[in-house]
């Protein structure tokens, strides 16, 4: 009968022989955890040194850091150490990395021109009924705020929803471009992309010419229009109260259509003729209050003044002139650029002509060099010359003994 080796009892059945220590265990010990196997933990400690040993030698560490070989080490990032210059031409290198991935990445499929058209057709369809239903709504705004629904403004319900169709719709014809051109090949997408770069340049050196009448539709949209809802004749407070807010507050149903409208107007009706007869009249008050005798105007100094500032306009900066005109060696300049704007800061609103030249009047009051030209009794003649496009003015006054 055969004993077990920890136990020393009979062994009843097969008996089991420990692969590390050799010795024969019951079934109760054969684990070398239950009988506490010498052998298991001499394994274990030649395991230990092996892959020490292992270790140090491939990762040329001294033999007196091998005791640190096991202990926790902290996890340092492999670019603290890279400097500023580094770290911002990795950062650059792999945006241009990322760039050329994206010029080169193709979509396997080819675009679906048939299994797409009958989505683009009602998507493009949506979008023209859209645009005209905003464009006849706009147009007709007025009739249609004359039907009386309560608080609504059917004008400004029917171009809200229209506008909101139009936004949602050409959404959509973007992405279905932008699925349409990941599709192409790279030559073809290479040519567009040079295409619409030199069209970027080519609009940013004509910006006036470009942005324009964009500003142009700006000034003369009446956004009082898009107001779904008039206010005007609900009260939250007594009825004297709503009496005094509609004696302050013009009605937002006008036959004008509100004071966005008023402003077109005036810009429209813009005279330069007027704002520089203004200019010479407040330069001459200004003048008379600090005991300076009242300027003339000249027509040649005008027609100077004019075309240096249509040149400002036309050619889009701002800088004074060399003051190369024929007369007195006594002479001074002043100029001024004031935008078209129902607030601008220190002026207000400059869409009517008088406001316009107090605008520029007062900006050179508050300018110490300007002023002094403006209230020098060496001068008696001045010219005056206003330019104007659809976003500001721009003025010169040149001043002569």
């Amino acid at each position: 009968m055969v004993k077990c080796d920890y136990c020393n009892h009979n062994i009843d059945g097969l008996p089991w022989r420990c692969k590390y220590c050799g010795q024969i265990h019951c079934s109760d010990h054969r684990l070398p955890e239950s009988h506490n196997c010498d052998g298991l933990r001499a394994h274990k400690k030649r395991n230990s040194e092996r892959w020490r040993r292992t270790f140090v030698e491939s990762s040329g560490m001294n033999s007196d850091d091998e005791d640190t070989w096991d202990k926790p080490r902290k996890k340092e990032h492999h670019h603290k150490n890279i400097k500023f210059k580094g770290k911002l031409k990795y950062y650059f290198q792999n945006k241009f990395d990322s760039f050329k991935h994206w010029l080169k990445r193709r979509e396997h499929h080819a675009y679906n021109y048939e299994r797409r058209f009958g989505y683009l057709i009602t998507t493009i369809s949506i979008l023209a009924a859209s645009i005209i239903g905003f464009a006849i709504f706009y147009s007709n705004a007025q009739k249609l705020n004359s039907i009386d629904i309560w608080i609504i403004r059917l004008a400004g319900v029917l171009i809200l929803i229209s506008l909101f169709f139009t936004i949602k719709y050409s959404w959509r014809i973007l992405n279905e471009t932008g699925n349409w051109f990941k599709r192409q090949r790279n030559w073809l997408r290479y040519c567009l992309i040079i295409l619409l770069i030199i069209l970027l340049l080519q609009a940013y050196n004509h910006k006036d010419s470009v942005l324009n009448p964009v500003f142009d539709i700006y000034n003369k949209t009446n956004f009082t229009l898009f107001m779904p809802i008039n206010l005007g004749n609900i009260s939250f407070d007594s009825s004297s109260n709503q009496q005094n807010s509609d004696n302050k507050i013009p009605s937002s149903t006008s036959s004008k259509g509100g004071w966005l409208d008023k402003v077109t107007d005036e810009v429209t009706n813009r005279d330069v003729g007027v704002i520089e007869q203004e200019i010479l009249r407040l330069v001459n008050e200004e003048r008379a209050r600090n005991g300076a005798r009242a300027l003339v105007g000249k027509t040649n100094l005008n027609t100077y003044a004019r075309s240096w500032s249509d040149k400002m306009i036309a050619e889009n900066f701002f800088e004074h002139s060399k003051l190369n005109f024929p007369y007195s060696s006594i002479a001074g300049e002043n100029i001024g650029e004031t935008p078209i704007h129902y607030n601008v800061v220190g002026c207000g609103s400059t869409y009517s002509n008088n406001a316009m030249a107090e605008c520029f009047v007062s900006g050179w009051i508050g300018s110490p060099g300007h002023h002094e030209n403006m209230i020098s009794k060496s001068f008696s003649m001045t010219g005056i010359g206003v330019s104007c496009d659809s976003s500001k003015c721009r003025a010169t006054q040149v001043f002569s003994g």
